[in-house]
């Protein structure tokens, strides 16, 4: 196996650095396109790479595909990088492959959707009144700079910095800043805290072979988390052993530039989450329980397949166990094959199945791990209160971030096959209890039982999509390489 070029690899792709607490997502325009190859260029002397973890501040960039363009690659170029990135998301394809519809068709996104001027008009056409006068359309988002800070006073400047070398002389436009907000006082549960339902997030990760981390594992519990370096990283061997394909350019006497190898595609989704919601329907069903003061935080996690602790379900079915809150060495074959315990389409489980999905459990985890993503997102927005009646008309949930080297086998896959599927593992009428876009009338949740099991009905959109885009995070040679092709 070919050692991991660290130097080489943003740092972004092995590393969440949750040791940061600040972050800022900024979205630029290329105004000036030779201004823009000029900056990206002395970037990638900044850019902070995997070669050792950071303590104060950390810099990386991505791009979009509309992004290379107004860099000046040509189609032919364009034509070498991933089908979904050429595309982006917001083709009728798409939205139907990612559940992009309803209240989360793009039309009403904040950042990402389509252009007023251009595209395909979706056979859901959005009503006028929730297609956001400000937005800012996906013709618009050519790069993403992403900063983090150990703390507001290291971010500040950062920021201030960077925009204003980014701005220098006409290079970008500032278009739009998305501000991941720790929420307080949380910060050591769980990766990165706890999420806006109240969920301890960030335990359950793959770990890329050749890290280091794959290193601390063996036996059963390697086979369980330990994915090939080419399912995150271009130019590396992945889950069948074989490359996956990666964008080149031309370059002397027809040879080829590979400016994949290194490189990753980043997906980015900005998800508001309806905490008032969640609430309501958890307290409404688990008052039908009577007198149980366990009832509420029993059906949460049956929602979620973790108590809030972060506890699985799988290991501890009855009860949350603080102890447990970081466990992720389980599975379901064994102990939980029915859904008893964690039912089967919980989200943790329909996300990652583990070694449910096969009859023999080795090649089970094997297909799972053929569709692993590295998560990378961060919360935005203030925490609701207990006893807060609504939302306050403060938008708050989930900055989604993944990491994938090929899209359409590991994020849409996972997306569409088993969050989005009504008959996933021989369920029926269901999407992921979370994540899904249930009709009119309510969407279904199974929590299986013995002797029998039971409906949770009337489930609304707890989560919904405000913005979202496909992005190329190259390697350092190949950022530079992309700057001076045209």
């Amino acid at each position: 196996m070919s050692t991991i070029e660290r130097a080489d690899i943003q740092g972004f792709v092995l590393s969440g650095y949750a040791a940061m607490h600040e972050a800022r997502y900024v979205f630029l325009e290329v105004a000036d396109p030779a201004g823009a190859r000029r900056w990206l260029g002395e970037l990638a002397s900044r850019v902070t790479t995997a070669i050792a973890p950071e303590r104060v501040r950390c810099i990386n960039v991505a791009l979009t595909c509309r992004g290379l363009a107004a860099l000046g690659l040509g189609e032919a170029q364009l034509s070498t990088f991933a089908p979904p990135f050429q595309e982006g998301m917001t083709t009728p394809y798409r939205r139907r492959v990612l559940g992009d519809v309803g209240p989360s068709a793009p039309d009403t996104w904040a950042w990402g959707g389509p252009s007023a001027s251009g595209g395909t008009v979706p056979e859901d056409r959005v009503p006028e009144d929730r297609v956001p006068e400000d937005r800012v359309p996906e013709d618009r988002v050519h790069v993403l700079l992403l900063l983090f800070a150990r703390d507001l006073d290291a971010m500040e400047p950062l920021l201030e910095a960077e925009l204003s070398l980014a701005t220098a002389d006409g290079a970008f436009r500032h278009v739009h800043t998305l501000r991941p907000e720790p929420l307080p006082g949380r910060l050591s549960v769980g990766k990165f805290g706890v999420e806006h339902f109240g969920f301890a997030d960030g335990m359950s990760q793959p770990v890329i072979r050749g890290s280091g981390q794959d290193g601390k594992l063996a036996g059963e519990e390697a086979r369980r988390h330990v994915a090939a370096t080419g399912e995150f990283v271009l130019g590396y061997p992945n889950g069948y052993g074989e490359l996956t394909p990666s964008p080149w350019l031309p370059g002397p006497d027809g040879t080829k530039i590979d400016v994949g190898r290194n490189g990753t595609y980043l997906v980015v989704r900005q998800l508001k989450q309806d905490v008032h919601g969640f609430r309501e329907l958890v307290r409404a069903h688990a008052g039908a329980a009577g007198s149980d003061p366990d009832a509420e935080a029993r059906l949460a996690a049956k929602l979620v397949g973790r108590w809030y602790s972060g506890a699985p379900l799988a290991r501890t079915p009855h009860r949350d166990d603080a102890d447990l809150a970081t466990d992720n060495a389980f599975g379901y074959a064994e102990v939980d094959p029915y859904g008893e315990r964690c039912p089967i389409g919980a989200h943790i489980r329909r996300a990652n199945p583990r070694d449910s999905i096969a009859p023999e459990r080795a090649r089970a985890l094997e297909l799972t791990n053929l569709h692993r993503i590295l998560r990378r997102g961060r919360v935005y927005g203030p925490e609701l209160p207990d006893d807060a009646t609504d939302d306050d008309l403060v938008e708050r949930g989930l900055i989604f971030m993944c990491i994938s080297a090929n899209l359409e086998r590991q994020f849409e896959f996972v997306q569409q096959t088993w969050c989005n599927n009504p008959k996933f593992s021989n369920l029926y009428e269901e999407q992921d209890p979370l994540l899904g876009t249930p009709p009119p009338e309510g969407g279904l949740f199974t929590v299986q039982g013995s002797p029998i099991a039971t409906r949770v009905r009337g489930l609304t959109n707890f989560v919904t999509v405000r913005g979202g885009a496909y992005f190329f995070l190259p390697g350092v040679r190949a950022l530079l390489t992309l700057t001076t092709a045209t």
